[in-house]
């Protein structure tokens, strides 16, 4: 497969080829690959973010852990924070709240909001649902400790990115229905729409990329056992209601949940939604956890930083 990669990400193509070229699911067992890719993300974290505040919070709700890390430029304060709920990608099985840790400082610095990003427990360990089930207790849990946590939740963005993105997605297309209070917006970076392997886009990226075809159907297969259970998750059999807010999607050229996310595009849009859509060429999945070794992934977190701050 001949493919054109955007000038700046393909010296880490370059790099990915030369180590062997090993998608995912490829690189070690389920421990070591999480290790590597905390390390990784940790290695191409963005600079000059260390005067973001932070706190982790951990508790519980109906005897089922809850952890969460806060983000805030000033995190003693007493007026309530407009708030983005981040949840992190990595396939439900290889992600945490370390991975993903400058993306939530860029969006609190940028945005000049509150941004709560959320843990949850990873497979294969736990099955679906214990994700969705872990975010739903996360987000019952501050919206219960809102004015503990000095969160506005009138003034509430949900952001994720991938399968981050999907968990992200089911809770905000349920928010209003849920809790009888409008979104703001819903960011959804590189999402996980569904199970989607027909798609065109799953068929072209079969190999030299860290994540591929064969990768989703690993972390679909690490998550759920039942074909079922993988279809529950599509966020196209949610409902698209404008009380859930403004739609920020953002997809990549070289990425196999490309296409699932233009079906979304366009039942958003078919359901009188705004949408604000972007397509970024030349890129593959996964640029914003490496943001510090790739400029133009770090504009578009300023550009995302910019959106939120504009809606919120």
């Amino acid at each position: 497969m001949s493919v054109i990669v955007h000038p700046q990400a393909q010296p880490i193509i370059d790099a990915f080829i030369a180590n062997g070229a090993k998608s995912f699911e490829k690189m070690g067992e389920i421990p070591e690959l999480r290790a590597v890719y905390e390390t990784n993300c940790g290695l191409a974290a963005m600079k000059g973010l260390e005067h973001i505040e932070t706190q982790d919070l951990s508790a519980e709700l109906s005897g089922e852990p809850i952890h969460l890390r806060i983000y805030d430029t000033q995190m003693q304060v007493t007026e309530l924070r407009p708030t983005v709920i981040f949840i992190h990608g990595g396939g439900w099985v290889i992600g945490n709240l370390n991975t993903h840790d400058s993306i939530c400082r860029k969006i609190a610095n940028v945005a000049q909001v509150r941004v709560i990003a959320v843990d949850y427990r990873l497979a294969p360990e736990y099955k679906f649902p214990v994700q969705y089930q872990d975010c739903e207790r996360a987000l019952q849990y501050i919206l219960e400790n809102d004015q503990q946590l000095k969160v506005n939740r009138q003034r509430l963005v949900f952001c994720g990115d991938s399968a981050g993105a999907n968990l992200a997605g089911y809770l905000g297309q349920n928010f209003y229905q849920k809790y009888g209070t409008a979104l703001k917006a819903q960011v959804l970076l590189y999402p996980v729409i569904g199970f989607v392997p027909e798609s065109m886009s799953y068929q072209t990226y079969q190999s030299g990329f860290p994540l591929v075809n064969s990768t989703m159907h690993w972390f679909f297969d690490q998550l759920a056992n039942e074909q079922a259970d993988k279809e529950a998750i599509s966020l196209l059999s949610q409902p698209f209601d404008s009380n859930n807010g403004d739609i920020y999607l953002l997809t990549l050229e070289h990425d196999p949940l490309r296409d699932e996310a233009i079906l979304y595009l366009e039942k958003a849009i078919q359901s009188g939604l705004n949408v604000e859509y972007h397509h970024l060429k030349g890129l593959m999945h996964g640029i914003f956890t490496i943001a510090g070794k790739l400029a133009v992934a770090e504009e578009y977190l300023n550009h995302i930083g910019k959106y939120i701050a504009a809606k919120i």
